[in-house]
């Protein structure tokens, strides 16, 4: 079982955290190496000792994802740990940073840089920017933009990540591939 305790909020680092670490910490990805694991159990077990703070939004678009994807339960998997953590500590500021989400007319985040859908790669699979990930750009750049600090998303193991990693960079937004040299290996 992963360790809780809090950390000096001085070494405090504001994550946003995809749904894919958890599950490849828990071993629900078939493709992933026990490095990458390893990795994600590492990404993981800094947001349950209190090191690294999430960040939601306050429409709850992050929960319903994890919701879909992952359950609390008694095993205490990576993901279950992880799930009750961010329902126990959903409300808490010691734990989590929440922030609203703007949508525009047309219900789009506001925040999202390539709400035209310009952004295209040559990666099969990955040839637009994926509707369900939105999310975690309008969120990385709007806690930039309320707070003036960083939250990098975090991500295992999304090829199509890397394919866009250039323009969302370009956009300001930061990220945090934990599983890069096999993803990079796999991209074609």
């Amino acid at each position: 079982m992963l360790a809780w305790h809090v950390n000096p909020a001085s070494s405090m680092t504001y994550k946003i955290i995809d749904t894919n670490v958890p599950l490849v910490a828990t071993g629900m990805s078939t493709d992933a190496s026990t490095n990458c694991k390893r990795s994600c159990l590492s990404a993981i077990s800094k947001v349950l000792s209190g090191k690294d703070k999430i960040v939601l939004d306050d429409g709850n678009e992050v929960l319903s994802e994890y919701r879909r994807q992952m359950h609390p339960d008694l095993i205490g998997s990576p993901a279950a740990q992880f799930m009750i953590h961010v329902l126990t500590n959903r409300f808490s500021d010691e734990y989590v940073h929440s922030i609203k989400l703007h949508r525009n007319a047309d219900g789009r985040f506001e925040d999202y840089p390539d709400n035209q859908n310009t952004w295209s790669t040559e990666v099969p699979r990955c040839e637009r920017f994926d509707p369900d990930d939105k999310k975690w750009v309008a969120l990385a750049l709007r806690f930039k933009k309320d707070t003036g600090r960083d939250a990098p998303i975090v991500n295992a193991a999304d090829k199509c990540w890397l394919a866009f990693e250039t323009q969302l960079e370009s956009a300001g937004v930061k990220l945090e591939i934990l599983c890069r040299d096999e993803r990079e290996r796999s991209r074609v």
